[in-house]
């Protein structure tokens, strides 16, 4: 079973995780995870997640993004600004089938979001393997972060069906999801070649791996297990 889990990172408005928490079960989500923050807590915020209230309860609380994203194979950040390194933007609308098609490669996905005020930084984006935007016709207003959190929710209600529901157990078996390997065992190559996470290189590859699909996946790994045991 897919694992799909949103992030919201230092939000700070009751109303848009209460909003939030409505939106996923509306369309068919459960898991909702929360970084930095105590607005979950405020009566607002239980006010707007009418409805959805079991999404509120069952939210996972951590103090940073790293630690939210220990166990989850493959990370999408969302972003409206350009401000960062990465080539490209992959649109909301593309996610759905690029998920889709990376099979039991990936066991858990997470949507991240950041805070109302600023979004996600350099350092946090640099946490994730993916970079997704909502193409727009104006850049101004922009959404809110509960608008953003119903876009991707329903640009992904395809994938909802195999998605856990909040008070579904979580099962863990130990074991690192096949795109995780690829990606450790990629990078171990890059280094062994002299090329460093910095290199130019490096993030390229690293970039253009989160978009590989379940055929390509083990493609990957057989060669990078060829090169290693040369």
């Amino acid at each position: 079973m897919l694992d799909i889990v949103f992030i919201l990172v230092a939000p700070a408005v009751p109303e848009n995780i209460g909003a939030s928490c409505r939106a996923l079960k509306t369309m068919g989500f459960g898991r909702l995870r929360l970084v930095a923050t105590e607005a979950h807590q405020h009566k607002q915020a239980r006010i707007l997640a009418h409805g959805s209230g079991e999404v509120l309860e069952a939210a996972e609380v951590f103090p940073d993004l790293a630690s939210a994203l220990a166990d989850v194979d493959l990370s999408i950040a969302t972003s409206a600004k350009s401000r960062h390194q990465w080539r490209s933007l992959t649109p909301a609308d593309e996610l759905a089938d690029l998920i889709a098609h990376k099979g039991d490669t990936v066991a858990r996905a997470a949507i991240v979001f950041g805070c109302e005020e600023s979004g996600l930084s350099n350092e946090q984006l640099a946490l994730c393997q993916l970079i997704s935007c909502i193409p727009l016709p104006v850049t101004y207003p922009s959404l809110n972060l509960s608008q953003a959190v119903m876009l991707y929710a329903y640009e992904l209600r395809s994938l909802a069906a195999n998605a856990a529901s909040p008070s579904a157990p979580v099962v863990e078996d130990g074991r690192q999801s096949q795109y995780l390997s690829l990606r450790h065992k990629t990078q171990e190559l890059l280094e062994q070649q002299g090329y460093g996470p910095e290199s130019k290189l490096a993030r390229w590859a690293l970039e253009l791996l989160p978009q590989a699909d379940a055929k390509a996946i083990g493609f990957l790994h057989a060669l990078c297990d060829k090169f290693t045991k040369r």
